[in-house]
């Protein structure tokens, strides 16, 4: 008897692996998305689909349909599609401006009730339209995989702060936070971040710009192999500073005023010098200057979101955490009487490469 149960488990197995492979091959894998708002008002949406052939690169096969609403745009691009479009392999998501500053939650809301999408999924936006970017060549690597390890790799390694689909939805649903996404941008066939978009709700309002999200990633994240260079006066030679760790505290103050100090604490080394030796002087001169540099720069970020009345590093969650009386409801009207102090505190415990 038991062998019996034993034969009917593995024949079970078997049967299932191979209906698995059966579906696969009878399915078309969508791996990247784009949406635009056109002409005439519609939303087009476009499916990356790839295709792998032995012994060759990625193909990428791209499906568009234009809809009054989302959701009518996927099953109008199944009638392109010579076998069941699936969602579960999505990668990544591209959101073209006009769409971007009209606003994305219907969108981000039809990914977010699919169970097959994962909450990893990743969102940018694009300069211009999103079809443009996913018309480049890609090969041999094929769209989904370029675009998402170009995003991973400098989220990781470089200044772009960790967004994803599920950060993206705390952010949105958080009376203390607002959302954040990368830009993309196509210039001469090459596809390159440009910066930082900056989210009120679900519309994009402002962003940042590549030289200042070294700074933004110090507020928003616990920053890690970052670098940033800085020119020297009192040398006139230009230092690079390559970034180990940072992070950041934020103290309450106050509530009436309603007064805040954000602390930022950052430890790297020199890995590049124009000049001759690195001295102690030189060390302590780069140090200096680059506190100098973070308090300017987060400073006119801060003046910027409360110009914009938006809060993308979470001060507010912060604050409810810090103060039981503080009311949320009033957070969006008391950003911009918000005053911030921000201390800087950097170490540089080595020096690398000398030019």
């Amino acid at each position: 008897m038991k062998k019996f149960l034993l034969f009917i488990m593995l024949f079970q197995l078997l049967l299932t692996g191979c209906m698995e492979k059966e579906i696969l091959d009878d399915v078309n894998l969508v791996t990247a998305g784009a949406f635009d708002i056109i002409d005439n008002g519609q939303l087009r949406g476009v499916a990356n689909i790839n295709t792998y052939l032995k012994d060759q690169p990625v193909e990428d096969q791209l499906l568009s349909q234009e809809a009054e609403l989302s959701r009518d745009i996927l099953s109008d691009l199944q009638k392109q599609s010579t076998n069941p479009l699936v969602l579960g392999k999505l990668q990544i998501v591209l959101f073209g401006e006009s769409v971007a500053k009209s606003g994305i939650n219907e969108l981000v809301d039809t990914f977010q009730r699919d169970a097959t999408i994962s909450e990893r999924l990743l969102l940018v936006v694009t300069r211009g339209e999103a079809k443009g970017i996913l018309e480049s060549d890609f090969s041999p690597q094929g769209a989904s995989e370029f675009l998402t390890n170009l995003i991973l790799h400098n989220k990781n390694h470089l200044d772009v702060p960790k967004s994803n689909l599920h950060m993206f939805l705390y952010q949105y649903y958080s009376k203390g936070q607002d959302a954040y996404l990368p830009i993309l941008k196509r210039k001469d066939n090459i596809v390159e971040i440009d910066g930082l978009a900056l989210f009120d709700q679900d519309k994009v309002v402002g962003e940042i710009s590549n030289e200042r999200m070294f700074f933004f990633k110090t507020l928003a994240d616990n920053y890690t192999k970052g670098s940033y260079t800085l020119a020297l006066p009192a040398s006139e030679e230009k230092v690079g500073i390559m970034s180990i760790s940072s992070s950041r505290k934020l103290k309450l103050l106050s509530t009436e005023p309603l007064k805040v100090e954000i602390s930022i604490h950052l430890k790297g080394f020199i890995n590049e010098y124009t000049g001759g030796e690195i001295t102690l002087k030189i060390t302590k001169e780069a140090e200096r200057k680059f506190e100098e540099a973070i308090k300017r720069e987060t400073l006119a970020m801060i003046r910027q979101f409360k110009a914009l009345k938006i809060d993308p590093i979470g001060i507010g969650d912060e604050i409810r955490s810090k103060s039981r009386s503080f009311s949320m409801d009033e957070w969006e009207d008391k950003i911009s009487e918000l005053d911030v102090e921000v201390k800087a505190n950097v170490v540089i415990s080595e020096t690398g490469i000398v030019h």
